[in-house]
This record gives structure tokens, sequence and C-alpha cells, in this order.
């Protein structure tokens, strides 16, 4: 498929074929969503489009408005060097000058800093870390796991550009299922202050904010245990599933 085709419409489209899928293979009439980072968007945009699909919408690492998103995280990073005495690193990332970029190859400036967040976080740099994790996966074959890294590359150079105007305090104030958030206090990919804001004026049926003692994502085993605790005790039962 050629990468000028993926947009919303696209990754909304097959994500609700997924879950025809999985509702017809497991005999459900709904089921749960969850989203992480990137795919916490397509999950807002899936429940705003099929909420009658879901028995409530999950999510960790929430994007909420990647442009003012960036734009923290890229103050963040360049505090972060400066403190550091970094200054090669920090006058690369004036160059740069904040984000969104434009052009025909967007990653680099939005890696550089980037790279620095995960720094922050302590997780491992996306530079190092990407074209790695291909190599571990035995389903890829070695073509695969060659053209992974490009692939996302390339998807991100069309993808990252449409979300400019993406803010969901505007476009998504109110979603028709209940929503948990969980949220990393110390997030400097997904600011946890936007996610918090966003929380705070999102009407749903029902919805929580879960804090968690981490960075973007479940990360650690004890984060990954109150993920579970909460999934168990306090989604399912609102859903009507049984215990």
């Amino acid at each position: 498929m050629p990468f000028e085709e993926l947009d919303r419409e696209r990754f909304v489209a097959d994500a609700a074929a997924l879950t025809e899928l999985l509702r017809n293979r497991f005999n459900q009439e709904r089921i749960y969503l969850y989203g992480v980072s990137w795919s916490s968007i397509v999950g807002i945009w899936l429940v705003q489009e099929h909420p009658g699909l879901y028995h409530a919408f999950i999510s960790s690492g929430q994007m909420v408005n990647t442009v003012e998103n960036d734009r923290l995280g890229y103050e963040r990073a360049l505090q972060h060097l400066e403190e550091q005495g970094d200054t090669g690193s920090a006058e690369k990332l004036r160059r740069n000058g904040p984000p969104p970029y434009g052009g025909d190859n967007i990653v680099a400036p939005y890696v550089d800093y980037l790279d620095v967040l995960n720094d922050i976080m302590g997780t491992p740099r996306y530079s190092l870390i990407v074209p790695v994790i291909p190599f571990f996966v035995p389903e890829y074959g070695y073509i695969d796991k060659i053209n992974h890294t490009r692939g996302l590359v390339n998807s991100f150079n069309a993808v990252y550009p449409q979300l400019e105007q993406l803010d969901f305090v505007k476009d998504a104030p109110v979603l028709d299922i209940p929503v948990f958030f969980f949220v990393g206090r110390y997030d400097v990919n997904a600011m946890a202050p936007l996610v918090e804001e966003y929380y705070t004026m999102l009407a749903a049926p029902h919805k929580e904010l879960v804090w968690l003692d981490g960075g973007h994502g479940l990360g650690s085993a004890d984060n990954q245990d109150v993920f579970m605790d909460v999934m168990l005790t306090r989604v399912r039962p609102l859903s009507g599933a049984a215990g």
C-alpha cells in the first residue's frame, strides 16, 4: 500500500475491521479497546466513530494535542541538555528549532529531542532501540527485519504532519463509553499535564485517571501489576463482565 494512503480514515477502517474479526472469533458483542502513545490517538478516533463496539477505552501514554505536546517536549529536552552542560546537543536542537517540522524527512529533528526525553525517563533512545527491536521478533523474516525501520520512517513522514491539527480537548470533549487513562507521573513524551487537562474536561459515562510511578507507557513490573489490578477489579465489573 502506498504510504500516501495512510490517513485517519484508513487507520480507523482497518482497526474497525480487526475489531469485527475479534468480536466474531470470540463471540462477543463488545470488546475492550487499549491504546498506547500513537495507538491512543487511533483509539479515541475509533471510540468516536464506533462506540457500540467497545466496553471501555483504556490507554497509557495518551496523546492529546501533538503540536503542544511536542513543543513542551522540545523545551524540556533543551532545558535538560543545558542543565547537563551538553552545549553541542543543545545547539543542534536550537538549529532545528521548535516543532512542528516540515519537509520530506521530518524524522531526524523529532528524534533529536525525543531521544533526550527518553534519557530523562531512563528508557532506551529511539535511535538505538528501533533498528534493533525487529531482530528479536521471531515472526519477522530477514527482509522484514531490515525493512522495519524504513517502514517506520516512511510511515512517520506520511502520517505525523496530518496530526498538526489534533486537539482532543476541542475535537473529542465527549466519549460515549467508560474511559481509563493510565498516566506516568514522569512522562515527558506524552505530557502528563495535557492528559490531566483533557481528563478533567472530558465527559464520559465513567472515567478514571490512574497515576503510575513512571514515564511513557506501563514500564515497570509494578505498573503492569497496577494495570492488571485495575483491569480486573474496576474495568471488567463496570462493563458487566464476570469477575
